[in-house]
């Protein structure tokens, strides 16, 4: 059959399965910070460029996502169901992608240096089955269902078209040239521009030069020529461009505050767990049960106990296994080599937040191990016993094969989806599968509170604060929480005791002076206000509180000062209906806003 026949009917397969996702709405963890709090990509407009192209958020820099968001926007405002339905289809892609990539690479992998093992017929079916382990596999629900992470999607599309497009430059090159080695092509500037691309969705994306070498190592050795050096040098432009993409991303982590010190977390400690998380994932894709949104990091790791000692020999002897048999099983080698590059960056030795592992790494590193598994499948439909079996009748060996993954990992997805539907569900299944994790309770807080369920809000906040004392972020969720219930004395204390921790935590700053504003203390709320306008000269929040604060003291001239200040910046113009007529009141200069 027709390899792009199959490869559209893996991604079909896969967008029916994922339907259910999009009755979910969004979930109260980064949601709101890139789409329905995120007044920036409410605009498409050259301002939104500059912001997406030039500014941290997130502590990210990844443009093409945030353009991804506005068109989104765009077209469907806030109504979930319309960004779900972008991150479906973009994954439904991937899932062909994936397919027709599988085909190219086992059509010129071979399993050993003088054996074809798979032939026409079945690189073609592995092709299939790879497709739908990847498009139905479990351990994705989080890359699509959480419509945050369509940096993961994105990432991906670009990353798998920059493969597919080398793979037709080295194709090009042997057919041209074949005695001389690869050529200059458009393919190649192609391959290049694609992934800038994928860099821009998400930086996990640097391991593709990396990747691009042990395509090489496999084409060289077709061509019978040993040039590195040539091919080190056409590496040359991707490595300079993911080398810019790691210092960014450095750069951007630091300023959000989200890279763990080597005191914080020793170097060792870090090796050890990523051994784990290297087993971890292998495991999950194998046998996909209690898979969680957040794997929290180990309050402390014992080298010598079996999740780290033994996966760390494990680890040690297929790499072994792995070099000592690059020549004569190239294809292992390259997928385990593909596997460890490519989750290298995400794997915890430059540490990023509370949690060891997440689902969401395996996106793109599960397509090896998937190629794998389709090829061993492929390979027991042709073995000896079956050789002899008629054509049709392999061919609906194959047909029970891909049906029976449908039927067996769709149910499994589609109730991993159904964890995805709210940020309150989301929150209370981690809780069930692991009730030590204090960001499950501040986000399930979050969700309350978007509810208006303030008292069971401050609750979630304080359970989270019993597991993580002095927080500043928890305290300040709590003033609020406690500000909203009208408890001013406890809102008080616990924005205090944030600032206490944290001197220029804002949202305490920002607490503290409502509630002096609440208490009619205005020079007070006018002091804090100005004070964290100070830390963020240009954040419309701060220049709103300090407009209200020098309107409650009297100070029009002041007051229009900042009200203007403020509608400069403000790109959701959401307050504009309220504010001029106010303005009007106040004789403020209209002519100047």
């Amino acid at each position: 059959m027709n390899v792009w026949v199959l490869a559209l009917l893996a991604g079909a397969v896969t967008f029916i399965v994922y339907l259910p996702a999009l009755e979910n709405g969004f979930v109260s963890w980064d949601d709101d910070v890139y789409i329905y709090k995120n007044d920036h990509i409410m605009h498409l407009s050259g301002e939104f460029l500059r912001w997406a192209f030039t500014e941290f958020r997130a502590s990210n820099w990844h443009p093409l996502t945030w353009l991804s968001h506005a068109i989104d926007y765009a077209i469907w405002g806030l109504n979930p169901k319309g960004h779900h339905l972008t991150s479906v289809l973009l994954h439904s892609s991937n899932s062909l992608l994936v397919t027709l990539l599988a085909y190219r690479l086992l059509a010129d992998l071979r399993l050993s240096s003088h054996d074809t093992v798979l032939n026409k017929h079945r690189v073609t079916y592995a092709a299939l089955i790879t497709g739908l382990l990847f498009g139905l596999h479990p351990l994705h629900v989080e890359s699509v269902a959480w419509v945050a992470e369509r940096k993961d999607l994105l990432c991906a599309l670009f990353y798998l078209l920059s493969l597919a497009t080398y793979l037709r430059w080295w194709r090009i090159s042997m057919t041209r040239n074949a005695s001389s080695g690869p050529v200059l092509h458009f393919s190649y500037m192609l391959c290049l521009g694609l992934f800038a691309f994928a860099l821009m969705s998400k930086p996990m994306a640097v391991s593709l030069p990396f990747v691009l070498l042990l395509i090489d190592w496999i084409y060289v050795q077709k061509l019978g020529r040993k040039d590195w050096r040539y091919m080190l040098l056409t590496k040359g432009p991707f490595f300079l461009l993911a080398l810019a993409s790691i210092v960014t991303t450095l750069i951007a982590q630091k300023s959000g505050g989200a890279i763990d010190t080597l005191e914080a977390s020793p170097l060792t400690e870090r090796i050890w767990v990523a051994f784990h998380a290297l087993t971890f994932y292998l495991q999950k894709m194998v046998w996909p049960v209690s898979l969680q949104p957040f794997y929290i990091y180990p309050v402390s790791v014992n080298w010598l106990s079996l999740p780290y000692l033994g996966s760390a020999v494990l680890v040690v002897a297929v790499t072994l296994t792995a070099v000592l048999n690059a020549r004569r099983r190239r294809a292992l080698s390259v997928a385990w080599a593909y596997y460890i590059v490519t989750l290298f960056p995400v794997i915890g030795i430059v540490k990023v937040g509370g949690q060891a592992m997440a689902d969401r790494y395996t996106y793109l590193p599960s397509v090896a191990p998937f190629i794998v598994i389709a090829a061993i499948l492929a390979w027991a439909l042709w073995s000896p016993p079956l050789r002899k079996l008629p054509a049709f009748m392999r061919g609906l060996l194959l047909a029970a094969v891909a049906a029976l993954l449908v039927v067996v990992l769709g149910p499994i997805t589609q109730k991993q989806i159904g964890i995805w539907k709210d940020g309150e569900t989301l929150w209370r299944y981690q809780i069930e599968h692991n009730d030590k994790v204090p960001l499950a309770y501040k986000q399930l807080g979050v969700a309350l509170f978007e509810r208006a369920e303030y008292m069971e809000a401050a609750k979630m906040m304080s359970k989270a604060l019993s597991l993580k004392p002095q927080n500043a972020d928890l305290l300040s969720n709590l003033a609020i929480c406690h500000l909203e219930l009208g408890n001013l004395d406890k809102a008080t204390q616990a924005a205090e005791s944030a600032l206490r921790v944290e001197p220029n935590n804002l949202r305490a700053l920002n607490t503290l002076g409502e509630i002096h504003l609440a208490r009619q203390e205005f020079t007070e709320a006018n002091r804090i206000f100005f004070r964290a306008m100070q830390l963020e000269p240009n954040n419309p929040l701060r220049l709103f509180n300090l407009a209200v604060s020098f309107d409650k003291l009297g100070d029009v001239q002041q007051a229009c000062i900042y009200w203007r200040r403020f509608m400069d910046v403000d790109v959701s113009e959401k307050y504009d209906s309220e504010i001029i007529p106010h303005l009007a009141e106040l004789g403020c200069p209209l002519s100047e806003f």
